[in-house]
């Protein structure tokens, strides 16, 4: 049990196992006092199943994915064509000698220079490639200037390819460039003195467009379930006790020895010979199974907006803090009891703007009590960094 009190104000907090047993013993004993001694039985059974469950749980595939599944990047380099005075300048041949390249290939010869104005840009082209993608779907492309060009507004993509890390072609992208917000159009078209005026967001991004739907793919990464006679599953975020209670919740569901956790982030899965050829419905089966995942302890503060996100399992050992005139305390429990209702123990005499934390010492009562007292999102973001200072947070912190 966790006592506040501040400025002669006493607030009891109990933690969720004490108030759920204490809830059930209550309910046990009206029951036993109105109905008979079998219904009591059944009911202390019954409350001793819920809440031996765990209280919440996701599933399998909200936490782990199969191993192969993933996705993977596209690079490619290409032309954007059609901009209105706002491509590369006539010495960039990073976009003029591609032109004369391709225009060689339909018969027509240029140079470089007899390529006039800024209406081409050289760009990057990148994408993702999802798992299971098949030809003909279509990706999403993101653009940049890698040249000198202001902006890629009212562009146009000419046909690039797209390729993988082993150099081969997987999709081919092409279409108009989107995405772009109103801005500067034209490289000239104000003084530089009102240039300089413009907000932040109408003078950048420009150089950055995006081609919605503008790639086909053209290749598939071959990934052939059905042959398998065994699985892996990698957990997103790896723990050990998350990965040995996949294994044994599959155990439970499929058989003994069916999976094995390998280490934190894997667990290795043997395809039942009933699920042989059809490993889809095995993994299907597998992803919507229920599981309760485990993580270390994390508080992330962010400093810009005074925002304080923890988990549950936060603790904090016993500390003595002083924080712009306030103090705080988190003791364990003293040997001295309360002689009556509303008494303070040894110790425990508080002055104006002091609180004491007994019992509980959870990070959540500290920052109920800091809200309790008004203290600011700043002093409290100051103290869990001092805390964590001193070793009493044992939890990460992390600050943004």
């Amino acid at each position: 049990m966790v006592e506040l009190r501040q400025s002669g104000i006493e607030l009891v907090l109990q933690t969720g196992h004490q108030k759920l047993k204490e809830q059930s013993s209550l309910l046990i004993m009206i029951t036993s006092s109105h109905f008979t001694r079998s219904i009591a039985v059944l009911l202390h059974f019954f409350l001793i199943l819920v809440f031996s469950t765990p209280l919440w749980a996701v599933r399998v595939k909200d936490v782990a994915a199969l191993r192969g599944a993933r996705d993977n990047e596209l690079i490619g380099f290409g032309i954007v064509v059609g901009l209105d005075g706002t491509g590369d300048s006539q010495e960039s041949l990073l976009s003029r000698k591609p032109i004369v390249n391709a225009l060689e290939r339909i018969g027509i010869s240029l140079k470089s220079q007899d390529i006039l104005g800024r209406s081409i840009a050289a760009v990057w082209l990148t994408s993702t490639l999802p798992p299971f993608a098949k030809s003909g779907q279509r990706l999403d492309v993101t653009a940049a200037t890698i040249g000198d060009s202001v902006s890629l507004r009212g562009g146009i993509l000419i046909m690039a390819p797209l390729r993988g890390p082993d150099r081969l072609v997987y999709a081919l992208a092409q279409g108009p460039i989107a995405g772009i917000p109103k801005g500067v159009s034209r490289a000239l078209a104000l003084p530089e003195e009102e240039l300089a005026k413009l907000p932040i967001g109408s003078r950048m991004v420009a150089s950055v467009g995006q081609i919605i739907g503008g790639a086909l793919v053209e290749k598939e990464i071959s990934l052939n379930l059905n042959s398998r006679a065994r699985l892996f599953m990698n957990l997103h975020s790896p723990d050990f006790t998350t990965a040995f209670r996949l294994a044994k919740l599959i155990n439970q569901n499929l058989g003994f020895r069916s999976a094995r956790a390998q280490d934190a982030g894997t667990v290795e899965v043997s395809v039942p010979d009933s699920y042989l050829g059809n490993t889809v419905e095995l993994v299907s089966f597998i992803e919507n199974l229920e599981i309760s995942p485990d993580h270390t302890a994390k508080v992330v503060l962010d400093e810009r907006s005074g925002t304080v996100v923890m988990g549950g399992n936060v603790r904090i050992s016993p500390i003595a803090i002083s924080q712009n005139g306030l103090n705080i305390q988190v003791k364990l429990p003293t040997a001295n009891q309360q002689s009556e209702e509303g008494a303070l123990t040894e110790g425990e005499v508080l002055a104006a703007g002091v609180f004491m934390l007994k019992g509980g010492a959870d990070l959540k009562d500290i920052v109920n009590g800091f809200n309790k007292i008004g203290a600011s999102s700043r002093d409290l973001i100051e103290v869990l960094k001092a805390v964590k200072t001193a070793g009493a947070l044992h939890a990460e912190l992390v600050i943004r």
